[in-house]
């Protein structure tokens, strides 16, 4: 029969192995909770990344710009450039509820909830659920409002004056112009122009993004983005990269 002394030491063994096999499992988070490792996207390098560095710049948008979130060759050219967030989502407005009920924040609220999370540029590819007059131009004044208050600049992209959106269009990115020479931390990254005599770029409506238009949407805000960073370190003494 054991005797107690031998009792305590199995059991002092038992708890040291346990121990250890703990602090095993704690280094592996997949492996401690039982779930298989998985792929590594876009979206994963670019967390990394905002973690190890502040993000400069925080894109908004609707099912349009939502392409970030699943060609991950787009969200890497951008932040190759430059660190940044992605707060897109189908059926977003600029200033009130989407229009289904999943989008439930406002581009102005994903501003606000990004608040202190990005130093320099919010971009706004917002506004093709919104309505054109007097409440987009509202809704432009509230955003770079808000925008002044942050301290950040903002990038407006212009809508793609085609199909059924063509008049609606054409109506917002007049408006986008004047409001442009008015506001002075307001900028225009002009994607209609861009874009106009590119429609392999887009899926059959003219207007959501394949692959490439995506990639290509990338790029024009890049050139854009690096100009605002440009003057924005210019004015902070800072030395561009």
């Amino acid at each position: 029969m054991d005797t107690l002394a031998d009792v305590q030491r199995s059991v002092k063994v038992c708890s040291v192995f346990i121990a250890l096999l703990m602090l095993l499992c704690a280094g592996i988070p997949d492996v401690a909770q039982g779930v298989a490792p998985g792929p590594v996207h876009a979206g994963d390098i670019a967390t990394t990344r905002q973690q190890a560095e502040p993000a400069r710049v925080l894109v908004l948008g609707d099912s349009v710009f939502h392409a970030f979130t699943h060609v991950d060759s787009a969200a890497e050219i951008m932040n190759k450039s430059q660190p940044t967030l992605f707060a897109t989502q189908g059926c977003q407005r600029l200033v009130v509820e989407g229009c289904m009920a999943f989008a439930k924040l406002s581009a102005l609220q994903q501003l606000r909830r990004y608040s202190g999370q990005f130093t320099d540029v919010v971009v706004v590819g917002t506004g093709y659920n919104d309505r054109l007059g007097p409440e987009f131009k509202a809704a432009v004044l509230a955003i770079t409002d808000e925008a002044k208050e942050q301290g950040v600049d903002v990038l407006w992209v212009t809508y793609r004056e085609v199909r059924h959106v063509r008049g609606k269009a054409k109506v917002m990115n007049e408006q986008l112009a004047r409001l442009d020479q008015r506001i002075e931390h307001l900028h225009i990254a002009d994607w209609n122009a861009f874009s106009s005599d590119s429609n392999d770029w887009f899926r059959s409506d003219r207007l959501h993004l394949v692959t490439l238009g995506a990639e290509k949407l990338a790029e024009l805000l890049n050139t854009e983005i690096a100009a605002i960073l440009a003057m924005r370190d210019v004015a902070r003494g800072v030395n561009a990269p």
